[in-house]
């Protein structure tokens, strides 16, 4: 661990060199920070896209520096700052292995995690975790205030809890920069350095000048094009579920807590499953040789029909309709997986279709960025995830369950 005060420069991809101060240092070092080098941000996405082997790690940093220009360019003092920069070097401590994908059946999210390893109330299996608290203090910081902010149950300046959760924040600023460079997608760059520009504080919150709306936009743009065509590319989403199933399956076959697997990295994970029950193995195997599940059927949400089909099952859990389909059409039930991905992108990022971002102009009136932008107005409406309904089977089933969900969806 460095010296109290000691910093870091660090030469950053995207953000080029980022000068670290002696408590982001501190955090850094901790093993629950360390934890994240070990955990891809972009979970099998990889699959499509080969560059994107960067870790969470990377964009805690990047958050963390992101929150120290932010504060310095708002003139915030320097407990604030030090507030700021703490949560963003935190604020994604608590994921679980390959992110989000495990979530689902690990019964708590990673939100509920970080917050309680900021505070202490839990910890990693290493023998110096359980010491952010005590770095925090030592720098004046309290670590329920870390953790509320990075909850959004933060009680004081409101601008604080903007920058780092909000629509428009240090979060998402650099992990949309970040995942379109490592994955090379262009419709992912962002205007990041002119959207600091213009930040400002108005009455209490953050807010920005009208001289950034096409900045804005253009983030807004980025956001729900890196959701559609990257983070639920339907490939990578196959591979999640697969994943998960093994997660599953392993969980049911295995007298293991669910605690043990929560707090593995992608790599710890991926050999668990790979020396535990036949079903697991399989699906780590495949998704190492990249011999995946395929599509053989999907509902998209793209007009009358479409929600037409989907409405009498709607309310059906994906494992319902797996079991449904095996049953009906005597198929294993193993070769078959569902996937309502609209609802998962839902849960997932619930600021998708929030846009609470102040504009401020020049005679002091403040008005929501979709009340004047008509493309923000507009993006708030679409969805950027339009599957509502997608099954996967082994290569060799496929055209076979095509035809036995088909008829299983009129029949319903």
């Amino acid at each position: 661990m460095e010296t109290k005060n000691k910093g870091k420069i660090i030469k950053d991809p995207v953000h080029g060199f980022m000068d670290l101060n002696g408590m982001q240092v501190e955090l850094l070092s901790q093993p629950e920070v360390q934890r994240m080098a070990w955990i891809k941000q972009l979970g099998l996405g990889l699959l499509v896209y080969p560059g994107g082997h960067h870790t969470r790690l990377e964009h805690c940093i990047g958050t963390s520096y992101l929150c120290n220009r932010i504060a310095k360019n708002l003139g915030i003092d320097d407990k604030e700052k030090r507030l700021l920069e703490a949560a963003g070097m935190l604020h994604d401590i608590g994921h679980a292995p390959f992110s989000h994908t495990i979530e689902e059946v690990m019964g708590r999210n990673h939100v509920e995690a970080t917050k309680n390893l900021i505070t202490g109330v839990e910890t990693i299996d290493d023998p110096d975790s359980g010491k952010i608290p005590e770095v925090l203090r030592n720098y004046g910081i309290d670590p329920c205030d870390v953790a509320d902010l990075v909850t959004g149950n933060f009680k004081g300046n409101k601008y604080l809890g903007d920058i780092i959760d909000s629509q428009m924040d240090a979060d998402q600023l650099d992990y949309l920069a970040r995942d379109a460079h490592h994955t090379g997608v262009s419709y992912g760059s962002v205007e990041t350095d002119w959207i600091i520009n213009v930040m400002e504080i108005n009455d209490g919150r953050l807010a920005y000048k009208e001289k950034g709306i096409d900045a804005l936009e253009d983030c807004i743009i980025a956001r729900d094009h890196m959701y559609s065509s990257v983070y639920f590319h339907k490939t990578s989403s196959i591979a999640e579920k697969m994943l998960l199933r093994g997660v599953e399956r392993y969980l049911k076959t295995e007298d293991s807590p669910k605690k043990n697997i929560f707090w593995m990295t992608d790599g710890e994970l991926m050999n668990t499953l790979s020396i535990s029950n036949p079903f697991s193995k399989s699906m780590v195997r495949r998704i190492k040789m990249r011999n995946l599940y395929k599509q053989a059927y999907t509902i998209k949400d793209t007009g009358r029909e479409g929600a037409e089909d989907f409405k009498n099952i709607r309310e059906k859990d994906e494992r319902e309709i797996e079991n449904d389909i095996a049953e009906l059409y005597d198929l294993s039930s193993d070769v078959i997986i569902v996937n309502k991905q609209k609802r998962v992108a839902s849960d997932l990022e619930p600021r998708l279709r929030k846009f609470d971002i102040r504009i401020s102009f020049p005679d002091g009136k403040i008005s929501p960025l979709e009340r004047i932008s008509t493309t923000v107005e507009s993006l708030k409406r679409k969805d950027p995830v339009r599957n509502l309904l997608s099954v996967y089977t082994v290569p060799e089933k496929r055209d076979e369950v095509k035809d036995f969900v088909e008829d299983y969806i009129e029949s319903n």
